[in-house]
């Protein structure tokens, strides 16, 4: 080994020591305390110059590296110059067995076991690949990967990639073949990334790709950032959301026979999944809810490393309320006195908002508006109807049976204000509106209209609790609801 270096290093001002050095080893060997095996054949030719001290005139040639691991060759080969505008000719040759690499190494953080087998060459300039005058390039050849296994101190569960056959040309890298499972989620992509040496040369420039995906099951859950058995966990105990990187841009046109994301399980899902600078959008999504067809656009940005923030249009129709309290959390959190309601109702709402690092909504920070229809609903036991048939000294009134009525509501600020609703009840017609806190508490007015035709009416007010209303024969007088701010 011969090495002269002089001057600074500066990233940011291009900048690289003047700089002659050379490296060469012929038939050598390495051992080291961290594996039983060596690294044997070693042949190293390489040398690294710089005449001007910028990043400009600084080459690096290896002609060639090749070694054997346990018997098995590989070789690489690179001439590589002008680090300002990187020109590359790059080929290697060979097979890695990935796990006795990293033990061999001892490298931290990671746990990997598997195979690559390459076979490529990689010729041409970075700026050509990044302004995408790829027939300037000159990118062929094909990796293998089988049985690669990988634990990242990055995430809680570890990745098996059973297969994954990968060819090489010009711009693109072919997914020939590529089938995958992490915890319980297992993954089928056939497709392909654009821009791949201009993404791995520069860290600003985006990857791109288009993908069919397949999948017997997703589990988004495993995917959050901290885990149980995870090492750095917070002190407050959350997973952490899901994140997305900033630099990629990759079509995904997927199918799920099951999805499954804070308690919900999801059945045969279809749609188009884009991540897009940091976040992910759902188009067309289709995907059965408790035996109901639901279609929902949506899109998802992490903010932090326990905070994101959400957008998403729901439509359903024909939806079992009674089965949607029993089998949904987030449904029984937000809307409590669902529980003694039965029957069919439609549900049409956009809704937006902040997730925690449990990924679950900050019900201050939501903001919606929509439609729900009672298509044929019974509320048998419901508090806030039978405590007006209690005061009102109307038993006709009470577990009514409601159809076709649409409740108009807007949500902001911890806070749903339902718009004027008229009904029908025994003779009765029944008006109310007014605000009710995702909490529970009740500001509402109403007018009892009584038989034969509403003309004349009583005009009543609601407050309290949905536990606990307290209903007044009078005008409701009382202020608006106090509003939470979300204060993120």
């Amino acid at each position: 080994m011969d090495l002269s270096s002089t001057g600074p290093y500066n990233h940011a001002k291009k900048l690289f020591p003047k700089t002659r050095a050379t490296l060469k080893m012929d038939n050598g060997s390495i051992k080291t305390t961290n594996f039983p095996e060596a690294l044997t054949s070693i042949q190293i030719d390489a040398q690294l110059s710089n005449t001007d001290g910028t990043f400009r005139n600084s080459k690096l040639i290896i002609k060639p590296i090749s070694f054997l691991m346990a018997g098995q060759p590989f070789m690489l080969k690179a001439a590589v110059s002008d680090f300002e505008n990187i020109r590359y000719d790059l080929s290697s040759k060979g097979n890695i067995d990935l796990g006795k690499i990293y033990q061999f190494f001892a490298i931290k953080g990671y746990q990997v076991r598997g195979n690559i087998f390459t076979n490529v060459h990689f010729k041409g300039l970075q700026s050509d690949a990044a302004a995408g005058r790829f027939t300037r390039l000159s990118n062929t050849g094909t990796i293998r990967i089988k049985q690669l296994n990988l634990q990242s101190d990055l995430f809680p569960k570890e990745f098996r990639i059973s297969r994954g056959d990968f060819s090489f040309t010009n711009e693109q890298m072919k997914f020939d073949e590529f089938k995958a499972v992490y915890g319980s989620s297992d993954f089928n992509l056939n497709g392909y990334l654009e821009n791949v040496m201009s993404y791995v040369l520069n860290e600003k420039s985006s990857l791109k790709g288009i993908f069919t995906l397949k999948s017997k099951k997703i589990n988004a859950d495993e995917f959050m950032v901290y885990a149980d058995q995870n090492p750095v966990k917070p002190s407050s105990g959350s997973n952490g959301v899901i994140l997305i990187p900033e630099n990629l841009n990759i079509q995904f046109k997927a199918s799920a026979g099951q999805v499954v994301y804070s308690g919900l399980k999801i059945q045969n899902a279809t749609g188009t999944m884009e991540l897009n600078n940091g976040a992910l959008t759902l188009k067309d999504t289709g995907f059965d809810l408790i035996d109901v067809m639901v279609k929902m656009d949506a899109t998802y940005r992490s903010t932090s490393l326990k905070s994101a923030d959400f957008n998403f249009h729901l439509s359903a129709q024909d939806f079992d309320i009674a089965k949607a309290y029993r089998e949904i959390k987030l449904f029984r959190e937000m809307a409590t006195s669902a529980s003694s309601v039965k029957g069919i109702v439609g549900l049409d709402y956009q809704l937006s908002g902040r997730l925690n690092g449990d990924m679950f909504p900050v019900l201050p920070s939501i903001k919606g508006e929509g439609v729900l229809t009672l298509k044929k609903v019974s509320l048998m036991g419901f508090k806030m109807i039978n405590a007006v048939s209690k005061e009102t000294k109307r038993d006709s009134l009470k577990n009514p049976n409601l159809k076709d009525v649409q409740i108009k509501s807007r949500i902001d600020r911890n806070i749903m204000t339902i718009e004027r609703t008229k009904m029908r009840i025994a003779g009765f017609r029944p008006r109310f509106e007014g605000q009710i806190s995702l909490d529970g508490h009740l500001n509402i007015s109403g007018r009892l209209g009584l038989p034969p035709f509403g003309l004349f009416g009583i005009p009543l007010s609601i407050t309290g609790t949905q536990e606990n209303p307290v209903i007044r024969l009078k005008r409701n007088k009382d202020g608006k609801l106090e509003e939470t701010n979300d204060d993120n």
